[in-house]
């Protein structure tokens, strides 16, 4: 109850003064496309490109939300050689292509809000990122939450819930289970900062009850820079960060360099980032 009041009053400070709380008027179908893409050519070359839609429904005390996206980088490794004598040779270039990273995402959710801010959700995410060890991950979640502000200009949120996780790795951990219950997190923010300005902030954290080592957090800040009409530029970055990462396997060598022909599973990395620049159409 203390922490609650402390909370709303933090809030109150934060946000610019206003009258009495109301629940954002809204249309009641939404649609956000991203898109966003990066090529680099000359003495190396790469691509990225991402593609994410957001479908919202919201009006009233019911709020329904559809979000998928994709991410994928590919870089090119250029060889050259020279073919011919000392003084008359031609320069033969090759560049050979590989993935070098991967990240697909799809959620729905559906909340129900009751009077004085209080509301129920329940909600489905899957996730697919291959280079951080992620080959297939189902999260079922279910919870409680509350809306601490809805304005026009200023919303914050968060959500406490239950969660049943299904997951594969790419590299199997034989001591860790591929299903088991968790605890989650989650806060949604809000802040029109100009007419044509808004800021963005989501987290969400997991915490596997069966494993307390394995907590993982996804963070998210955007800022939506209006350019025309239902045209905006978005730059953002998403920090996914795990403290129990994912195995994979990579080939061990003796003291001498001489490779023994064995493989070994080690951690790969905590923390990965992704830095994004999209243009966003909302209809």
């Amino acid at each position: 109850m203390h922490a609650r009041i402390f909370l709303t009053l933090l809030l109150g400070i934060l946000s610019a003064p206003a009258s009495a709380q109301t629940m954002a008027q809204r249309p009641d179908w939404q649609f956000t496309g991203r898109l966003s893409t990066v090529f680099a050519s000359g003495n190396s070359e790469s691509s990225t490109f991402g593609i994410g839609a957001t479908l919202r429904r919201s009006g009233g005390a019911n709020d329904l939300k559809f979000d998928l996206g994709a991410v994928r980088t590919e870089s090119g490794r250029k060889t050259r050689r020279a073919v011919g004598t000392s003084g008359n040779f031609d320069v033969e270039e090759t560049t050979v292509w590989r993935k070098t990273a991967e990240a697909l995402f799809a959620r729905v959710r559906y909340g129900r809000q009751f009077n004085g801010g209080f509301l129920f959700f329940g909600g489905v995410d899957w996730l697919r990122n291959t280079f951080a060890g992620i080959d297939s991950r189902l999260l079922i979640a279910s919870g409680a939450g509350n809306v601490w502000v809805d304005r026009d200009d200023f919303r914050f949120k968060t959500d406490y819930g239950i969660t049943y996780t299904f997951q594969k790795d790419v590299v199997e951990n034989p001591f860790l289970r591929s299903r088991f219950p968790g605890l989650r997190f989650s806060w949604d923010m809000m802040r029109k900062l100009t007419e044509t300005a808004q800021l963005e902030s989501t987290l969400v954290t997991d915490l596997n009850i069966e494993n307390t080592r394995d907590v993982r957090a996804d963070f998210t800040n955007g800022l939506t820079l209006a350019i025309y009409r239902a045209l905006a530029v978005k730059p953002s970055v998403q920090l996914q960060w795990r403290n129990d990462p994912a195995l994979t396997e990579i080939e061990l060598f003796a003291a001498d360099g001489i490779a023994t022909g064995e493989r070994v599973r080690v951690p790969l990395d905590r923390v990965d980032t992704f830095i994004t620049i999209a243009l966003v159409v909302t209809l």
